[in-house]
């Protein structure tokens, strides 16, 4: 029974030690994505007030195309943050989290993705997974709903 006990806390230091890390990386990278954000902003405006051509139209839809894989990677890193939280608490992991965590980051994958040299069949299997994801999520409340 002795090692129980020291199994438990050894399991509960490790959950906050990771719970810490996954807080300081969450604050880096949130950090990091406000500074590109602005300072992209900032550059925008120097160069739309003396120059603007095709090329940076480009650039700009990547930007946002970037910002948005940023923010849902981010949202991921909370969520993970919510899951160890929940567990740290009630020592069970919540189909619900991992569920809305899988569809935040197939979602990012979504639009990560280059769809110019991706195969037709991973394509189609990331629908798959997405229709799966939203599906179980789904069926996971209307059960629970009842």
């Amino acid at each position: 029974m002795r090692i129980v006990g020291i199994y438990a806390r050894f399991e509960k230091f490790v959950v906050i030690v990771l719970l810490v890390l996954l807080m300081a990386v969450i604050l880096f990278a949130t950090l990091q994505f406000a500074s590109a954000i602005f300072l992209s902003l900032g550059e925008h405006i120097w160069h739309h007030l003396f120059r603007r051509n095709i090329q940076e139209v480009s650039a700009q839809i990547d930007l946002v195309h970037d910002v948005f894989a940023q923010f849902l990677l981010i949202l991921i890193g909370i969520e993970l943050m919510k899951t160890v939280m929940m567990y740290l608490d009630e020592h069970v992991i919540h189909v619900e989290v991992v569920l809305t965590v899988a569809i935040i980051a197939i979602a990012r994958h979504a639009i990560d993705i280059n769809y110019r040299d991706a195969s037709p069949l991973s394509i189609i299997a990331m629908g798959v997974v997405v229709l799966s994801l939203t599906l179980g999520y789904y069926f996971f409340k209307k059960a629970n709903a009842t």
